[in-house]
């Protein structure tokens, strides 16, 4: 009878032992969780344009995801270079909406990526093709550096009304590596 209850003590701690294991396991990842989607929230607001977005964070075991609206595209771009750099963050999914304060015609829009590209000497040469429908922005050129394709996509993102960019880029004087087959 006394080795019965030996063993079945040993079972009971074990179980509690690992109930409590298990219950410590999910608060650490709840936590983790919350002080990962509390830091991209204190980073965002540091940027006075990104504290008066409206923004909600998602954190899932490293996993982020960014839903709201912001008014620039740069904003977004912003948010989730901030995500990206956070400790313990693996994946960034930005589902963010740009809405822009006021209305801007596709002309405007591309009227003031033609001046960028006019301002900006590192952006001359080129042969550039833009389109803009609906505030989303594709552009189609040759670039003499891959640094200048971020410098005009950062240039168009700060442009009212831009809500997407896409460009198609030709890097000519980069070192060009190729992929194994």
């Amino acid at each position: 009878m006394q080795r019965y209850r030996k063993v079945a003590t040993i079972s009971v701690t074990g179980t509690i032992l690992f109930l409590l294991f298990t219950l410590w396991s999910c608060q650490a990842v709840a936590s983790d969780n919350e002080t990962i989607r509390q830091r991209i929230l204190d980073q965002a607001t540091e940027h006075a344009a990104l504290s008066t977005s409206k923004l909600t964070i998602y954190v899932d075991d490293g996993f982020v995801l960014l839903t709201g609206t912001v008014h620039l595209y740069l904003h977004k771009m912003d948010i989730e270079k901030i995500a990206w750099k956070t400790t313990g963050v693996t994946e960034v999914e930005n589902e963010i909406g740009v809405k822009a304060l006021f209305p801007v015609s596709d002309t405007a829009i591309e009227e003031r990526i033609r001046m960028i590209l006019m301002d900006c000497e590192c952006l001359h040469g080129g042969a550039h093709f833009i389109q803009v429908a609906g505030g989303a922005v594709s552009v189609t050129g040759v670039f003499f550096h891959p640094r200048d394709v971020q410098f005009l996509k950062k240039k168009i993102a700060e442009i009212e009304g831009v809500v997407a960019i896409t460009i198609h880029a030709t890097v000519l004087l980069a070192e060009e590596t190729t992929l194994p087959e």
